[in-house]
């Protein structure tokens, strides 16, 4: 995993805090969901950017579903979609908020899930145990 080669902080440049963000968040990088609110409904889910979302005479929603379409072209994960992320507007002025796909194509991920019992919690021990576990096993606790 790249790791960023000096301490990021408030004045660093744009492009070492973007460096930062996608070494710490990563996922897939061929698509990544973009949030969505329905102004019909209220309501809001994630969905995967699409090249080719409303564009008439090719996108068909919402009577063809995007899972069906054989039109969606997947949009990658770059520099200026993590900059829209953090700025929470894209290139247009819109809200912007996107997700990520851990799960990556070959069923690894570089996310570390964890959970913790109540009872376990309470004294520590558990975290402890994490913490101890951790640098034997290369990973940041």
């Amino acid at each position: 995993m790249p790791q960023p080669q000096s301490l990021v902080h408030q004045t660093s440049s744009s492009e070492a805090k973007i460096a930062l963000f996608r070494s710490l968040f990563r996922g897939r990088e061929d698509v990544y969901p973009r949030r969505f609110e329905s102004r019909k409904t209220g309501k809001s889910g994630y969905a995967p950017a699409c090249a080719n979302e409303w564009v008439r005479g090719i996108c068909e929603k919402p009577r063809v579903k995007c899972a069906e379409c054989p039109n969606r072209r997947f949009l990658p994960v770059t520099d200026e979609v993590i900059r829209w992320h953090l700025s929470g507007r894209d290139d247009v002025g819109q809200p912007f908020v996107a997700g990520v796909y851990p799960m990556l194509l070959d069923e690894t991920s570089f996310f570390l899930a964890r959970r913790e019992a109540p009872r376990l919690c309470r004294g520590g021990g558990s975290s402890l145990t994490f913490s101890g576990v951790c640098p034997s096993s290369r990973l940041p606790s």
